[in-house]
């Protein structure tokens, strides 16, 4: 079994590394991937390098994991714009392979990543754009009883028109601030 940085059950989170380029790429140039996240840019070989290299930063404003189901990558989790002072994050998720989709996989994603950003790096509030058209993943952020807190109005443009984007948020109710 694989060495993993965070690991609960049968899904382990660890850093990206050259062997997982192959599965990006495909990923990236699935278009009802692309749907789901706004990749407007083709994924080249530079950004991937960037991710592989941002492990090497102190404080890096982005953190991703490479996802794996047993010894099978089959996904990446990040928190992104991390904001140390204000102690916030973006987070994204993406199931990559289509047959680990709705298998219950991204709950507990979702709960080792919360784990870390909350109990590791000590941030406040978790964040999460969602397009409004992605369903799927509306559902799964109440789910998993994430507030949703607004709307913001054609905020994304994708294949010749506006779409809006929900925005979806976790507070860590546990956080202790000294007065």
């Amino acid at each position: 079994m694989e060495n993993y940085f965070i690991r609960g059950g049968q899904i382990g989170l660890r850093s990206i590394r050259e062997d997982d380029r192959e599965a990006f790429f495909c990923w990236h140039d699935d278009s009802s991937i692309r749907e789901k996240i706004g990749g407007i840019f083709p994924f080249c070989e530079n950004t991937f390098k960037a991710i592989c290299q941002s492990y090497n930063e102190l404080n890096p404003p982005n953190i991703w994991f490479a996802v794996c189901d047993g010894n099978k990558l089959i996904g990446i989790a990040g928190l992104h714009s991390i904001k140390y002072i204000q102690r916030n994050a973006e987070l994204a998720i993406l199931i990559g392979e289509k047959k680990y989709r709705h298998k219950g996989k991204g709950s507990l994603i979702l709960k080792l990543v919360e784990e870390y950003a909350f109990g590791t790096l000590n941030l406040h509030r978790l964040y999460a754009y969602v397009y409004g058209n992605n369903v799927c993943a509306q559902h799964f952020f109440e789910k998993c009883f994430w507030e949703h807190e607004g709307t913001m109005k054609d905020a994304s443009f994708w294949n010749h028109r506006f779409r809006d984007i929900e925005i979806w948020a976790k507070v860590n109710t546990e956080d202790t601030l000294i007065s």
